[in-house]
């Protein structure tokens, strides 16, 4: 079994409100969830208007999909919505 875990930054531009940023990053986490079929959800800076923090995982049995869904999905965060994809980092760990 193989686990891929994946926590990035998000930088919401214009957002002055934590309603407003909820508001644009709700259809990312919809989406990663209903396209790519991960756990996703917002983990750190959730005080903060204009920035979130969230990470997804998945697993598989082959570490060479979950690099490559990794990837993937990173790729279509920014196509998601308003938003721009700042420093990421993954992990992937065989059981």
């Amino acid at each position: 079994m193989v686990v891929g875990i994946c926590r990035f930054v998000l930088s919401i531009p214009g957002s002055q409100t934590l309603k407003d940023k909820r508001s644009r990053i709700r259809p990312i986490l919809h989406a990663l969830h209903h396209d790519h079929h991960v756990s996703v959800a917002e983990v750190d800076l959730q005080n903060v208007a204009d920035q979130a923090v969230l990470a997804f995982a998945l697993v598989s049995n082959d570490r060479r999909v979950v690099n490559s869904e990794i990837d993937r999905i990173l790729a279509r965060i920014e196509t998601i919505g308003d938003v721009v994809l700042g420093e990421s980092d993954f992990e992937i760990q065989n059981y």
